[in-house]
């Protein structure tokens, strides 16, 4: 089975990974059959639905493959969801409507590419509800045996006619719900069965309770597939914004290829524009629109537009090819608050690990993360506003893994601090990857105008 060559760690070797996710998809896919209305309307990018059902699992990722480098939260963050979900019950059950709701919106009106990477998100909460471990909320050594104790190469469900979970969007919302509902209450029927078993180290009675589970998220995945596909074409409005982005010229061998988001202003609608920089919103409601283009270096708001019911709007291609210093760093001035009014559009904010509360608690924002080209030496350079508060001065710093995983030693560069406005750190097979790192008691653009990472030459 072909999976991404993603840049990030791959998928099955993540701590907790509930492995059969690219099998549960392809078997929920034949059971549904080239015919069904959701594999016609995705076309040929029905097949990377057995790779999009890992996007959850690569938050904060990079992933790049031939032909295409996107960061996994584009896929992932948006307003109705402003945070990453923990996969366990309850938790994952927060992502069900909206992401239901968002993977639908982005089959009305996005590419069947967009379309199918919001699709992944929505299939990996889906799947991993299903691993009894996850359905019942075990977590700690148990879990990883549980969910991984099956061959996935049993996961088929010939016969099988997926379901239409409701007929409209309300009712499939609804309907797919009381569906997962169903799914946890019988995989977590599974884990109390087989926990005695798991806990003295016996797979052999383990192994057909967990099939049982995969398979019956399988016949769940068919029928959310099959539902989605007989909704794509009940959407409203007739009206459609495209365009054209020349993104920034890096001398970067992935993020060269970044593809270029774009996002409508207070609204729920984003897409990635394609390799070419094309992209377009189709069919959209009428109403005015205000989109804002994100690239390295780089935030463009353009003039509103005003769709008026069946109307086609092709806007001016935007050349952005001279608009960046070499900044590898999407948002770097924290202008753009597109996913949330508390946040900044691809900073991740957390609360680090022994540090003291208090009024204005210490905070990390941290980041995308970059990989570093071994040899090349990057320059962080901060733009410090001269009228900021002396007091609560963040700092800023370089954080470098061998890999982007969680259990990748990290290292930490020197400091900046105000009156301190550049360092360098080297990629090395050691620093393979960079992620810049704000600390801070108040909001970063509370003391500063931008941040830059870029390769010195």
């Amino acid at each position: 089975m072909l999976r991404f060559a993603f840049l990030s760690l791959l998928f099955a070797s993540t701590a907790f990974a509930w492995g059969p996710h690219s099998e549960i998809a392809q078997a929920a896919l034949d059971a549904m059959g080239p015919d069904d209305l959701l594999a016609k309307h995705l076309g040929a990018d029905t097949k990377r639905l057995v790779q999009y059902v890992w996007m959850a699992d690569n938050r904060q990722q990079l992933l790049s493959k031939g032909d295409e480098v996107f960061y996994a939260d584009d896929v992932l963050l948006f307003p109705a969801a402003t945070k990453h979900y923990d996969h366990l019950c309850p938790a994952v059950q927060q992502t069900y409507s909206p992401y239901f709701r968002r993977a639908l919106q982005a089959l009305r009106t996005e590419s069947p590419h967009n379309a199918a990477r919001w699709v992944g998100s929505l299939l990996h909460f889906t799947t991993d509800t299903g691993s009894p471990p996850h359905a019942a909320s075990i977590s700690g050594p148990v879990h990883s045996k549980m969910e991984n104790w099956l061959n996935a190469k049993l996961i088929h469900i010939p016969g099988y006619k997926p379901q239409l979970l409701g007929s409209d969007d309300a009712s499939a919302e609804a309907g797919f719900i009381r569906r997962m509902e169903g799914l946890i209450d019988f995989s977590k029927q599974r884990a109390e069965r087989c926990r005695a078993d798991v806990e003295a180290d016996r797979r052999e009675p383990v192994e057909p309770m967990v099939l049982e589970s995969a398979l019956e998220t399988a016949r769940v995945t068919a029928d959310l597939l099959h539902t989605l596909g007989v909704l794509t074409a009940k959407g409203n409005g007739d009206s459609t914004l495209k365009g054209k982005v020349i993104a920034p010229k890096l001398d970067h061998p992935q993020l060269s290829r970044l593809l270029v988001k774009i996002v409508l202003r207070d609204t729920l609608y984003s897409t990635l524009a394609s390799e070419d920089g094309t992209f377009s919103f189709a069919p959209l409601p009428a109403g005015e629109y205000h989109p804002v283009i994100s690239a390295p270096g780089v935030v463009k708001d353009l003039p509103p537009v005003k769709l008026s019911a069946g109307s086609s709007i092709a806007l001016d291609a935007v050349d952005l090819s001279a608009k960046t210093d070499g900044n590898l760093l999407r948002n770097p001035d924290f202008k753009l608050r597109w996913v949330s009014a508390e946040g900044f559009d691809h900073w991740n904010s957390r609360m680090p690990s022994g540090r003291l509360g208090g009024p204005k608690p210490v905070r990390e924002w941290e980041g995308e993360k970059i990989p570093l080209q071994p040899g090349i030496t990057n320059r962080l350079t901060v733009r410090w506003k001269s009228s900021a508060p002396a007091a609560e001065a963040p700092e800023v710093f370089v954080l470098t893994k061998a890999k982007p995983a969680y259990d990748s030693p990290p290292t930490d560069s020197a400091m900046l601090t105000p009156g301190k406005t550049e360092l360098t750190v080297t990629g090395s097979a050691d620093a393979a990857w960079g992620q810049v790192i704000i600390r801070t008691r108040g909001a970063p653009d509370t003391h500063i105008e931008s941040v830059s990472l870029s390769a010195t030459h």
